[in-house]
């Protein structure tokens, strides 16, 4: 743990003075002292007054001389009174505080005469002999924690307010999503009153990317209040994080928070390496250890994919559902974050953006400009089975999507005999598996974008043009799966499913495991194929997909509320289920 840092208020008196002896040199320095010629000739105005002239040859010393001999000293005397002061604070902070350690199958509270090692909430008494409690994060630690750290932080925080709060025992209702725990003191406020070392010159976010948000800035710069979402996950999937970070970023515009991106950690590297960086907020990020996943009303909330469920889930759903609506309409205004997300956050680097700005001339000129219709088809293979019952096991048949479309055709041009705008209609396809490409149901289906192809093993050649993304251990039959994703770019003959599996939970149970460049690499074709599709797919007409993959409910989103929604140019073929943002 860091010894800790100078309280504000210290810091304002040092500044006080410096600035004030700054001030005074400025203004004297320049000053030059001549006496004048006339006067020093004349006779003083009184006998009872010293001669102006020098004694003894002696030159007179100037306020400026002076000045240059007491200002040392006051710098001097200044530093000292701050390292006392700063001593002071950090030697002193109260150390009356307890924590939770396990005890069986519950914890105890203990107390101790210095704060634990480890991240812990800890009950602290204030001011008027209440308990409270507060997060204590060592500024020493690992930034950002790992995802099931932050959510055990938020466990031990809960059954710790259960046992200080004043209701103990007591049935207080239903509880919000905007509850206010007034037992909760923040980290800024706890440092100030001297149960938490002031971890003044720890520093802010590094290795993050950041964004506009509508917080204003504290007297030191840093923002008020923030979101920060952390995008490391156990999810080898590129959607689900997507998702998160786009209701992430709907969130903290509704609630005025700054909103800041961490992608240290990200099993698919860098967030620049996918999207453009907005821009900075006129703020700077708050301190790592001030930053929490816990409770919802700190100044600086923190959000992992651990804490779905909190951030997320059944009080998130109660909170912003349309209580008016019926069905899908309830989602609304859950939908319109979701789009505000995207409207800020998708915005494809260069290179990328201007291949899909190129695809989509190009199918356009092909398809809309003869009159014809685009009907997206998006289909998930792989580990995302569907949620109808009779295809739990299995998937969607390529029939049904095919159906649709015919359906969607003769619905669109009923009544009409444009047919060679029906002619000129074509289906725009995307999908994880390559051997959907090559089936026959979908055979004169045009691919969505052919910059990236996820090939078969045994037909890699047949990608022609674009970049060939090929791993000699691995190849993406049957369509995407998270062990085949985790083994990428392992070169070992233990590149297996069972050694994989014992990867990821040596993951779970130890900590991180650090990507090689080579897996990085393919992992970011992968994130890029992915965000290509629903890039070129998510400009279409029509879009058919199955409502239990992530990417066709990000489709949905991608097409806007009017179109997917309320003219139900969306199209859902796995069951009955409704359009729906996270699922946790």
């Amino acid at each position: 743990m860091a010894m800790g840092t100078q309280s504000p208020s210290v810091s304002a008196r040092r500044l006080s003075i410096r600035s004030s002896i700054s001030s005074s040199v400025s203004d004297e320095s320049h000053i030059t002292l001549l006496p004048n010629k006339e006067i020093l000739e004349s006779d003083p105005l009184s006998p009872t007054l010293p001669s102006l002239l020098p004694h003894h040859g002696r030159k007179p010393v100037t306020i400026a001389a002076k000045l240059i001999k007491v200002v040392p000293w006051l710098v001097v005397g200044s530093l000292l009174l701050w390292m006392s002061s700063e001593w002071y604070s950090r030697a002193e902070f109260r150390t009356d505080v307890k924590y939770l350690q396990p005890q069986g199958d519950d914890f105890e509270l203990v107390q101790d005469e210095k704060l634990p090692e480890e991240p812990t909430p800890v009950m602290v008494t204030d001011q008027k002999g209440k308990p409270r409690w507060t997060m204590s994060i060592p500024s020493s630690a690992s930034f950002p924690l790992r995802p099931q750290e932050y959510a055990n932080l938020c466990s031990k925080a809960e059954n710790l307010e259960e046992k200080i709060s004043p209701h103990k025992g007591k049935h207080v209702g239903h509880a919000g999503y905007y509850k206010v725990d007034k037992t909760f003191m923040d980290v800024a406020e706890a440092e100030d009153l001297g149960f938490l070392p002031s971890n003044y010159f720890a520093t802010s976010s590094s290795g993050s990317s950041s964004f506009d948000g509508a917080s204003t800035a504290d007297k030191d710069g840093y923002c008020r209040k923030s979101l920060t979402y952390v995008m490391e996950t156990r999810d080898a999937g590129f959607g689900n994080t997507m998702m998160q970070l786009w209701m992430a970023y709907g969130l903290a515009k509704k609630e005025g928070r700054a909103f800041f991106v961490d992608d240290r950690h990200w099993a698919y590297g860098k967030y620049t390496t996918f999207f453009k960086p907005p821009p900075k907020p006129s703020c700077l990020p708050p301190p790592e250890h001030h930053k929490l996943p816990c409770p919802h009303h700190t100044s600086h909330l923190l959000v992992s994919s651990a804490m779905q469920s909190t951030i997320f889930g059944h009080k998130f759903n109660e909170q912003f559902q349309d209580a008016h609506g019926v069905g899908v309409k309830r989602q609304k205004y859950i939908f319109a974050m979701l789009r505000d997300g995207y409207d800020n956050l998708f915005k494809l680097v260069d290179e990328d953006a201007g291949y899909v700005e190129r695809r989509v001339k190009k199918l356009d000129t092909d398809i809309r400009d003869k009159g014809g219709m685009e009907f997206g088809i998006h289909v998930r293979h792989g580990d995302r089975h569907p949620w109808e019952f009779q295809y739990q096991k299995s998937y969607i048949p390529l029939d049904n999507y095919v159906d649709k479309a015919r359906e969607l055709v003769d619905k669109a041009y009923n009544g009409t005999d444009n047919h060679e705008a029906q002619m000129a209609s074509k289906m725009i396809l995307a999908s994880d598996d390559p051997e959907v490409f090559a089936a026959h149901e979908l055979s004169f289906a045009l691919r969505a974008q052919e910059r990236i192809v996820m090939a078969h093993k045994s037909h890699v050649d047949a990608a022609e043009g674009g970049t060939k993304m090929v791993d000699d251990t691995v190849g993406w039959e049957g369509g995407f799966f998270k062990d085949v994703f985790w083994g990428l770019g392992d070169p070992s003959p233990s590149n297996t499913a069972k050694a994989q599996r014992a990867r990821q939970e040596q993951l779970e149970n130890e900590g991180r495991i650090e990507p090689s460049d080579l897996a990085l690499q393919l992992r970011s074709f992968v994130g890029k194929a992915y965000l290509l599709d629903l890039a070129v797919a998510g400009q279409s007409d029509r879009i058919i997909c199955g409502v239990s993959s992530i990417g066709c409910r990000l489709l949905a989103i991608m097409m806007g509320w009017e179109d997917a929604i309320e003219k139900e140019h969306w199209v859902n073929i796995d069951g009955d289920f409704d359009w729906a943002g996270i699922r946790w």
